[in-house]
């Protein structure tokens, strides 16, 4: 038991005793004898009290044994009322020697004896489990952000290694064709990496480093395909300071290069918008579809997926994320309350 606890008992058996022995008072006016009567119950009333607080309610009541714990604090009040009148009468007999005596057998000082022993334990039982239940409400709340939090961890590490492999084969083919491009694409490819890293790991992010992010990607990626692709993106150099998830914005454009350019033979277009309206953040992707193939798993990809869980994790009912699927077009408009 801790400190602060065993300093709560200690107050609450003293506040007790005293209200009850005020209370006790208050027929005759005999403090002294209302006093003597809560102290030789006092011995029983611990007894009983805590070992149903270490005994019964852990092993029954907490673990969800209702009917038992109820059926063993009855079957202890009574043996306990029982044993506390038989002391009641010998004491009181002893000390009172001019006492009425009206025989010990009485049923309802026996029903007396044991309420009298059962009224701290309700209290101290009562305040025990609205305690209890208070910690474990807070346990719950505590796993719940670490799941959260762990399932976000989960969801931002994955990079689509598919996506750095070829990029790195892109690379390795410039430099074998001594390409100027290629310092400047490992650096884009680092700093890539380097806020996967560590960036990320952040709850929240300043919006114009995700743009960063952003532009690199997208020259990462324009690299790779060259003039198989054109990308037109429209987005303010001046910008309101914000802040978003990290990773949040990357996984739409990546979607838009992988199901634009997949089984297309000729240009495909992708359009990157974003701005910063009224305290609402607009995104919006568009990318063109090839002719010839039927491709319905834009809508099933797994960053998209992964994207999805993370708003709703973050932003609950504070984002709209609007998906059309049209013959030759795919658009996405992500709308964020900020």
């Amino acid at each position: 038991m801790k400190i602060k606890s065993i300093w709560f008992h200690i107050g609450f058996w003293i506040v007790y005793t005293a209200i009850f022995t005020i209370v006790g008072a208050s027929y005759k006016g005999k403090y002294t004898e209302a006093l003597t009567f809560e102290l030789m119950n006092m011995p029983m009333r611990l007894i009983i009290v805590y070992f149903n607080y270490f005994v019964l309610l852990p092993k029954l009541l907490l673990q969800g044994k209702t009917a038992k714990y109820f059926a063993y604090t009855l079957l202890t009040l009574i043996i306990s009322g029982f044993i506390q009148r038989i002391i009641n009468y010998e004491i009181l007999s002893t000390l009172h020697t001019d006492m009425v005596d009206s025989g010990i057998w009485l049923p309802y000082k026996f029903l007396q004896a044991s309420m009298i022993i059962a009224s701290p334990l309700i209290f101290i039982i009562g305040i025990s489990v609205i305690w209890k239940v208070a910690e474990l409400q807070k346990r719950a709340k505590t796993l719940e952000n670490e799941k959260l939090q762990s399932e976000l961890k989960y969801l931002k590490s994955q990079i689509n290694p598919h996506f750095l492999f070829n990029t790195l084969n892109n690379i390795y083919g410039l430099t074998l064709e001594s390409s100027k491009k290629a310092p400047e694409l490992i650096l884009k490819l680092s700093d890539f990496l380097s806020f996967s890293l560590y960036e990320s790991s952040q709850r929240f992010i300043l919006l114009e480093k995700e743009i960063s992010l952003l532009n690199d990607f997208i020259d990462l990626e324009k690299s790779r395909f060259e003039d198989r692709v054109d990308v037109q993106v429209d987005i303010p150099e001046q910008i309101d300071s914000v802040s978003i998830p990290p990773l949040i914005l990357v996984p739409f454009i990546e979607n838009a290069f992988k199901h634009s350019l997949k089984n297309e033979t000729k240009i495909a277009h992708i359009i990157v918008k974003l701005e910063v309206i009224n305290g609402q953040l607009i995104y919006e992707v568009i990318n063109s579809k090839p002719e010839d193939t039927v491709d319905d798993s834009s809508l099933k990809g797994i960053g998209l997926q992964n994207i999805k869980k993370r708003l709703d994790i973050l932003y609950n009912d504070r984002y709209q994320l609007d998906i059309k699927d049209e013959e030759r077009l795919y658009t996405i408009v992500l709308r964020i309350t900020i």
